[in-house]
């Protein structure tokens, strides 16, 4: 079966009685894990108590997951289950983002789009869709505005996004600016009708004009809800992060990190200064959400342990005084232990608050601190986009 092809749905009593069995015991192994750990926790009793609570009521809200299919639901919900996780929204993604292989290209999205849409037609309580488009595609709105009467939620968009070709030395998700004339339609539409929009934009230095482009389409359309994740890919420069929560008051942000490269590097980041994000999130106690930005595929590694490790890893980066994880066995962490209202807020009361958010007349009262953000703003035009510089 090819990755983006609908899966059969005709299958065996004994095939699905086998799948059941497989699913079960390994939801059985997790929970055992869960309530009998074998990994290192030091943490304050109230903060066990409170996660404990959460989860047994599931109400988590992870608001940054990637699906191939239909097909791989059994055990993105097994994990789900055994995490607490009540609800996940699911990013639409490309045939790069399943498979990491460049020659594939932006390509497959709408057929992933679809199979999100059919996830949360059969799973309307545990899923949203957010799909993606292409920012090339002249039908791009029509074809948004379409997924959104079937129910669609959010929209993903990859503008921003600094991954370069190297045989290229191109933008792979970057063809024209993220304030690219062609893109005010699409943003016009969801801040008229409150939906949320994931743009990960990479501000640093190294993706020149990024930072502008994405400052622009914030002030342009300052009512649009916008989920900017990964910490705003500003973790290691804190007032950086700082600059656009404060300026844009419609401007959130996950915890996810992403590929286990990248989670190992936020792991250590946050282990070696817990109190500096400690602050963070008390500063900004409404503005991050809990995510992992898993991409969940046939992949024989991707099991249901493997993505439950990972739903794990976060929980106790958040609960945590100290810990160990399957993701970095021989290594122990220093975590955040929030207190009760913080672990709330994060894990799924500024999610509901989000939602539920309708903005109207924003202003925006202030203007960014280029001094604080770590990056040089270039001469460029309205909409103009700068190519990648030199690998």
């Amino acid at each position: 079966m090819k990755r983006n092809e609908t899966p059969a749905l005709s299958v065996t009593r004994k095939t699905r009685a086998k799948r059941a069995l497989v699913l079960a015991g390994a939801v059985l192994l997790i929970l055992l894990a869960i309530f009998w750990p074998r990994r290192v926790h030091r943490n304050p009793v109230s903060a066990t108590t409170d996660l404990k609570r959460i989860q047994e009521q599931r109400l988590i809200i992870d608001v940054h997951e990637h699906i191939a299919s239909l097909e791989e639901v059994p055990k993105m919900l097994a994990a789900m289950d055994a995490a607490g996780i009540g609800k996940t929204c699911l990013m639409g993604s490309s045939r790069f983002t399943l498979t990491l292989n460049p020659a594939v290209g932006f390509t497959g999205y709408d057929e992933v789009n679809e199979e999100l849409m059919k996830i949360c037609e059969k799973y309307p309580d545990r899923f949203e869709a957010w799909p993606t488009l292409n920012p090339l595609d002249p039908d791009k709105l029509d074809k948004f505005k379409k997924l959104v009467e079937r129910g669609a939620k959010g929209l993903k968009l990859y503008l921003g996004h600094g991954f370069i070709v190297k045989k290229t030395n191109q933008y792979m998700f970057h063809p024209v600016a993220i304030d690219d004339p062609g893109m005010r339609p699409v943003y016009q539409y969801c801040q008229d009708h409150f939906i949320p929009v994931c743009l990960h934009v990479n501000p640093s230095p190294k993706a020149p004009g990024f930072a502008q482009e994405f400052i622009a389409v914030l002030e342009a359309y300052p009512n649009m809800k916008v989920v900017c994740p990964h910490f705003m890919l500003s973790s290691i420069l804190q007032t950086r992060l700082e600059e656009f929560l404060d300026t844009f008051p419609n401007l959130y942000s996950d915890i996810s990190f992403g590929h286990d490269d990248f989670l190992s590097a936020g792991l250590r980041r946050i282990s070696k200064s817990p109190q500096k994000f400690r602050a963070l999130f008390n500063k900004y106690p409404t503005r991050f959400m809990y995510a992992t930005d898993l991409v969940v595929t046939p992949e024989a590694l991707k099991t249901v342990e493997w993505i439950h490790d990972r739903f794990r890893v976060y929980l106790d980066m958040l609960t945590q005084n100290v810990y160990t994880t399957s993701v970095l066995p021989r290594e122990e962490f220093k975590g955040l232990a929030l207190s009760k209202d913080l672990l709330e807020r994060i894990l799924y009361k500024n999610f509901q608050d989000f939602t539920a958010l309708k903005p109207k007349d924003t202003r925006i009262t202030r203007k960014i601190d280029w001094s604080r953000m770590g990056v040089t703003p270039i001469n460029r035009k309205p909409g103009e986009a700068i190519p990648p510089p030199p690998l």
